[in-house]
């Protein structure tokens, strides 16, 4: 069967400046996305305060452009109503969307401001159709998938959900999952979550071979884990017949040159293609090329071997003719740029003894304007048609081009000049403010404190328990049913071995990210799962609603949710969650808030003792080393779990590449030993303890045996070789 090729797609353009939102709406975009002063993932853009951010929405809309505003990082309880009464602060000045990571706020904006449009963000981490289709209850405008999927994972997607994708087409790529990175956090106390990120992936790394404790030479000191740009070119044309709604352009830390050439670059190909068209786009494409390089990448949709990902530097470079580019576009840059105006038609009556009739329509809208006073006549200085058609074009500090001009003068009228040019300003005004608002709104005013936090209840205490999660078949004597009461297991481990544990709850363990076949396998699975196991921990909205659709497993959702919020907890509730792990980012005030307001039988956990994944990617950098183009080989690699990275103030973190992803740990265990009791005291009921690393985890599962039962097991820890993360201090 032949696809049928969409009529209209939506390019989507960044916006960090204002220089840089006009430079995407008069180069041809059709939504732009931006952030105000809080609560975006590019909080080191210049964004924009509620003053700029109406004009802004009003001057789109204006333009036939929508407005998606970034609300798209994790929130906590001290803040989330701050964010939710942004969100209503936007509904009300006629936002087209919000782009929303957090759970909890997408939870309250669905309760409070129902007809609101939402965007899910990247930072979602939405990668497959179950993915997708978690969102569907919750009735979002269109998703915005990961970057990592190729053009058939984009396409089987789109085929199998009903809600609109949006794909990201140029621009620079993380090295991780967007949403599941933690390097900036742990390393440098800055969240990508929240906003802050200090690309860490951008510096320089050097490679230790484990076996002979040595560096690997010829990659000393180099960027392994930067990325090159993205840039997809003609292969949106696959994408646009796979049925994608929203072409997106990263790049909201770039300046307006980028902006402008990179959408009209876009803006060519897709007319281009939706016209039939063949024009020559060579020189755009330079263009766009030369404002800002790490070298480009198809990046995941059309993936080849010989299209290596890693850019081996880490700033970009911009071309020779960068400065002719910024003159050139500099038009484009400026409110009433001579780009995109709006035709504005007029129809003026000027009669002796009348007031001056005055008619202006932009196609849309339309207004009768009269003049204050009567025309008068004048045999020396009457009104001509070509004084009228001076002064009512006259428009360069507008947003209009003179269109149709229809003039109907008595002979010898006389009308001045000034009221030409008022009753002109007054029709495009009166124009510009009507076509300001796309939406018939009504107010909603502030949320209240009280509005949202109205739980009333308080979860009874229990008693804390043990949770150990093995990383291989022999880790199942750790299993102690006097200390540890929950166990998860892997699911690629032998799970024969389950049936030995005995008086504990046993969980199947899914990690963050799965790949078609391994959804395959689990269908095949379930009723094996069913028998063997109480529940299973997923860490994923995809896994979530797979196995919730799927199974009768208790659900627990684990760290990779980054639930820091009371109203993540109730969404997940709404999704008959049985419970939840608290993410990495969290600090005990966030913890004490969310505990305070759980429903009685919503189970809390913490991790205790675990090396941190900082970072899951699909690319592998072990890859530079090996000079290796395989990706379908990694089970058999001898490489793949053999380095180290050391960072510039030498610490060594463990890479793994395991199921065709890599992996990167933090050097040192996050850990509660030492400080449990104040967590205890906050009602948390699970201790999370992972062996993965851990040469000694007997010792570190008596360690906190003995805490949870108030005996203290500080010797358990080496001096200077663990961290508290963010649990003591507040994440920035």
């Amino acid at each position: 069967m032949v696809e049928q090729k969409q009529k209209k797609v939506e390019l989507l353009a960044p916006a960090g400046s204002i220089e840089s939102f006009y430079a995407a709406v008069n180069s041809g975009a059709d939504a732009v996305y931006l952030g105000g002063k809080n609560f975006n993932a590019r909080q080191n853009s210049q964004n924009f305060d509620d003053d700029e951010m109406m004009d802004i929405i009003r001057y789109a809309h204006n333009k036939n452009v929508k407005v998606y505003v970034t609300l798209n990082t994790v929130l906590k309880d001290t803040e989330i109503l701050e964010a939710l009464n942004y969100a209503v602060f936007l509904y009300e000045n006629d936002v087209d969307a919000v782009i929303v990571q957090d759970l909890g706020l997408l939870f309250l904006i669905r309760k409070h401001i129902p007809d609101l449009a939402v965007n899910i963000s990247t930072q979602s981490t939405v990668y497959d159709e179950y993915g997708v289709k978690f969102y569907d209850r919750y009735k979002v405008n269109k998703i915005i998938m990961a970057r990592e999927l190729s053009l058939g994972q984009i396409r089987e997607a789109v085929k199998n959900t009903n809600t609109d994708l949006e794909v990201f087409i140029h621009g620079a790529l993380c090295a991780c999952y967007s949403g599941q990175c933690y390097m900036s956090s742990f390393l440098g106390g800055r969240s990508g979550n929240r906003g802050k990120c200090a690309q860490p992936c951008r510096l320089n790394y050097s490679f230790l071979d484990k076996e002979s404790n040595s560096l690997v030479e010829e990659l000393d000191v180099l960027p392994v884990l930067s990325m090159k740009d993205f840039k997809a070119g003609e292969s949106i044309c696959e994408l646009i017949d796979a049925g994608v709604k929203t072409f997106k352009i990263e790049g909201r830390m770039k300046g307006p040159e980028y902006t402008a050439v990179v959408v009209e670059y876009y803006r060519n190909i897709i007319d281009n293609y939706l016209s039939d068209k063949k024009e020559n786009i060579d020189e755009l494409e330079k263009k766009a090329i030369s404002t800002f390089s790490r070298g480009y990448t198809n990046g995941y949709i059309k993936p080849s071997p010989d299209d290596e990902m890693f850019a081996r530097t880490s700033s970009g470079v911009k071309g020779d003719d960068i400065g002719d580019i910024v003159e050139e576009i500099r038009d484009r840059t400026e409110e009433f740029s001579q780009f995109r105006r709006n035709d504005i038609n007029f129809e003026i009556t000027l009669k002796v003894g009348e007031k001056a009739v005055l008619f202006a329509t932009d196609g849309t809208n339309e207004i009768t304007i009269k003049s204050k006073e009567l025309c008068e006549t004048s045999q020396k200085n009457p009104v001509t048609d070509e004084l009228v058609n001076e002064q009512l074009g006259k428009l360069g500090s507008t947003i209009y081009k003179l269109g149709n001009l229809k003039i109907t003068l008595e002979d010898g009228v006389f009308l001045r000049k000034s009221t030409l040019n008022q009753m002109r300003r007054d029709a495009t005004e009166y124009l510009f403010e009507e076509g300001a608002y796309f939406y018939n709104r009504l107010d909603i005013g502030e949320i209240t404190h009280e509005a949202i936090f109205d739980f009333g209840k308080t979860k009874p205490k229990t008693k804390p328990k043990i949770s150990l999660k093995i990383n291989s078949n022999e880790e199942i004597n750790l299993v102690d049913k006097v200390k540890v009461k929950r166990v998860y297991v892997p699911y690629n481990l032998d799970l024969e071995v389950v049936r030995k544990i005995d008086g504990v709850e046993k969980y199947l363990w899914i990690p963050n990210i799965v790949s078609k076949s391994e959804y395959n396998l689990f269908k095949k699975n379930i009723s094996l799962y069913e028998e063997l196991f109480d529940g299973v921990c997923v860490n994923n909205v995809g896994t979530l609603h797979f196995f919730k659709q799927k199974s009768k497993l208790k659900i627990h959702c684990g760290s990779s949710f980054n639930v820091i919020n009371t109203f993540a907890v109730e969404l997940l509730k709404d999704k008959s969650v049985d419970g939840f792990t608290f993410s990495v980012e969290a600090n005990i005030k966030d913890m004490e808030s969310v505990v305070g307001n759980l429903d009685a039988n919503m189970k809390s956990e913490i991790i205790t003792y675990a090396y941190t994944q900082l970072m899951v990617m699909k690319n592998c950098p072990m890859s530079l080393v090996k000079n290796c183009k395989n990706v379908e080989d990694c089970e058999k690699c001898s490489f793949k779990d053999k380095y180290a990275l050391k960072d510039r103030k030498g610490v060594y973190f463990n890479i793994e590449r395991e199921r065709r992803l890599t992996h990167i740990y933090n050097s040192v265990p996050l850990t509660l030993i030492g400080k449990t009791t104040d967590f205890i005291r906050s009602g948390i009921e699970y201790y999370f303890i992972d062996s993965k690393w851990e040469d000694n985890i007997e010792e570190i599962i008596d360690a906190v045996y003995c805490e949870l039962n108030g005996v203290q097991s500080y010797d358990v820890l080496i001096e200077n070789n663990f961290t508290r993360g963010h649990y003591l201090k507040n994440i920035l």
